[in-house]
C-alpha cells in the first residue's frame, strides 16, 4: 500500500472503530456487553439513517468520508453509500445504533458520455447506470438532463464487479476537484509498461510505485491527478485495495452484487465470504449467482458471514425508461422521518431538514392530519419514490408525528 493515502487511513479508522467503538471488532468482534453490528449499503431513509431496512440512531456517531474528512449527520443524503460500525442491532424492530459512519463514493471525475434515453453515463471512463431509484442532487436541475459533457460528478453506487457497471444510487455535481478517484476491478495489467485498466480508463504509475497487490481481477481504489499524461493515461497518485470487514461475532447487514459464486454455501459479497446454505431466500425460489444483486444478513463466524436471510433485489429500470414522473414498481421506496423546513403550497412541495430533501405531496395520502397541517416545524414521516428526474421524493404517504 502506498504511504500517506487518505483512503487507507479512513478505512483504518473505520477498522479501528470496529474494534474500539461500542465493543465492535474487526479482529475479535469485541468483548463488550453490547452486541456489535456492521452494515454497508445505500442510505434509503432518515430519522436517523436507514440502511438495509434498519434504522440506525446516528445521533452520537462520528461521520467521515473516504478521504478522511470529518462530516456530520447533517451532511448525509439519500442514496449515499455508507459503512456503519454499530451495535444493538434488533432485526425484529429494525433498529440499531451507529458508532461510526464512513461515506464511500465510487467515482469522482469528468463526464465523457451521457445517454438520457437509456440512463447511461460514462464518468472517468466508467460505465454508470442511472435507474428509477437514482437520487440526483437538486443542483443538477432536471437530474440526468442537467448533466453536461465535461462536467465533474461524484457518483455513489453499488458496483457490479462482474460487468464493471456502477449502479448509481446518488449523483452529485462538483464545481472542482483536487483529484479524481475510482474503485473497480483491474484488467490488462502490464508491469512492463506500468499500466492497467479499470473499465475503459487506462492508468499508469511511476517506476517503483506499483499499487500493492496489483493484479488482474483485484478490486482497487485509485486516486489520480485531474489531467492525463501524453499517452492519455491517468497518473496514479495513491491506491488502496483494503476495505473494512466485520469481525467475529458481529451482526451484519450488507447490500451489493455477488462478485464470485461457487455455491450457496460459498460466495463473495463486498469482499465478505458468505455461507447462505441455511439462509431463507427472498423471494422464495430465488437463484443466487455471480452478478446478482442481493442484501444479506447474519452473523460472522470463522471469518464467514453465516447468512440467515438473503434477499435478491428487484432489478431497477433504467432512468430513461421512467416517463410517469413518479417512479415505477421496480424503484426503491424511500422513508424520511424529520421536521418540515419550508412549504410551497402552490407546487405542493415541502423540504425536510433531514438531508434537505424536497418532497412532493400532490398525490400523498395523509394520516393524523391533512395537507393544511404542513407547517414549518411539523414532524412528519414520509414514504415515497423518487421522481423521474431523481431530485424529489414523490410521497405516497405523509404521517404527522407528535
Amino acid at each position: 500500500m502506498n504511504s500517506a493515502f487518505p483512503w487507507a487511513l479512513s478505512l483504518g479508522l473505520a477498522a479501528a472503530c470496529l474494534s474500539g467503538c461500542g465493543g465492535g471488532g474487526v479482529e475479535t468482534g469485541g468483548t463488550g456487553k453490547e452486541p456489535p453490528a456492521f452494515a454497508n449499503g445505500p442510505i434509503s431513509g432518515f430519522g436517523s439513517i436507514i440502511v438495509g431496512g434498519v434504522r440506525y440512531d446516528d445521533s452520537a456517531a462520528t461521520v467521515r468520508n473516504d478521504d478522511n474528512q470529518s462530516l456530520s449527520s447533517a451532511d448525509l443524503r439519500l442514496g449515499m453509500v455508507v459503512t456503519i460500525d454499530g451495535k444493538n442491532l434488533d432485526r425484529t424492530l429494525g433498529t440499531g445504533v451507529a458508532n461510526s459512519v464512513v461515506v464511500n463514493s465510487e467515482i469522482v471525475g469528468p463526464v465523457s458520455a451521457s445517454v438520457i434515453t437509456t440512463g447511461d453515463l460514462t464518468v472517468l471512463g466508467q460505465a454508470v447506470k442511472v435507474t428509477t431509484s437514482t437520487v440526483f442532487d437538486d443542483r443538477l436541475v432536471g437530474g440526468h438532463n442537467g448533466i453536461t459533457l465535461g462536467s465533474l460528478l461524484e457518483v455513489y453506487a453499488v458496483y457490479d464487479p462482474v460487468t464493471g457497471t456502477y449502479i448509481a444510487s446518488r449523483v452529485e455535481p462538483k464545481s472542482s476537484a483536487s483529484a479524481y478517484k475510482v474503485r473497480g476491478v483491474v484488467s490488462a495489467n502490464n508491469t512492463t509498461q506500468r499500466t492497467f485498466r479499470i473499465g475503459a480508463a487506462t492508468f499508469t504509475y511511476a517506476a517503483g510505485a506499483a499499487p500493492a497487490g496489483l493484479a488482474d481481477g483485484v478490486l482497487l481504489r485509485v486516486k489520480v491527478g485531474t489531467s492525463t499524461d501524453g499517452n492519455g493515461y491517468w497518473v496514479v497518485t495513491s491506491s488502496d485495495s483494503d476495505r473494512p470487514k466485520p469481525g467475529e461475532g458481529v451482526e451484519v447487514e450488507v447490500e451489493g452484487v455477488i462478485a464470485s459464486y461457487s455455491s450457496n454455501a460459498s460466495f463473495s459479497l463486498n469482499g465478505i465470504t458468505v455461507n447462505a446454505s441455511s439462509a431463507a431466500l427472498s423471494p422464495a425460489g430465488s437463484v443466487l449467482a455471480a452478478g446478482v444483486r442481493v442484501e444479506a444478513e447474519g452473523k460472522m463466524s470463522g471469518g464467514v458471514l453465516q447468512a440467515t436471510k438473503v434477499e435478491v433485489k428487484k432489478r431497477e429500470s433504467s432512468g430513461g425508461d421512467d416517463d410517469d414522473g413518479g417512479g415505477d414498481d421496480s424503484s426503491k421506496e424511500y422513508e424520511i422521518k424529520s421536521t418540515v423546513q419550508s412549504v410551497d403550497t402552490v407546487a405542493k412541495t415541502f423540504v425536510v431538514k433531514a438531508g434537505l430533501q424536497k418532497v412532493n405531496y400532490a398525490q400523498a395520502s395523509f394520516k393524523d392530519g391533512t395537507a393544511a397541517d404542513l407547517k414549518v416545524g411539523a414532524k412528519v414521516e414520509v414514504k415515497g419514490r423518487i421522481s423521474s428526474d431523481g431530485t424529489v421524493v414523490n410521497a405516497s404517504e405523509v404521517k404527522f408525528d407528535d
